[in-house]
């Protein structure tokens, strides 16, 4: 599975043309990734796809040394378990 990263979202492309992704916006004043949604296609949740995404996406904040701030439910939950340091409102 190749993960891709662009400036504003992290995705991997599925069979059938379908994507699973994380979309973000930078806010690099205050050094901060503002997580908006992790969204990964019905036939393929429970397959560890958004962890992946969301591992991926500590790679990015630590590459920048910025914290996150997470909109999307599922990215507030991974983090609160795994990586309450980078929480940030």
């Amino acid at each position: 599975m190749e993960i891709k990263v662009t400036d504003s979202r992290i995705y991997v492309e599925l069979e059938g043309g379908e994507e699973a992704y994380i979309s973000f916006r930078l806010e690099e004043e205050r050094k901060v990734i503002v997580v908006r949604t992790t969204f990964v296609p019905k036939a393929y949740r429970g397959k560890g796809i958004a962890a992946k995404l969301t591992e991926k996406l500590l790679e990015l904040a630590q590459q920048k040394g910025y914290r996150i701030s997470p909109l999307c439910s599922y990215t507030r939950k991974y983090l609160e378990r795994k990586r309450p340091d980078l929480i940030v409102e």
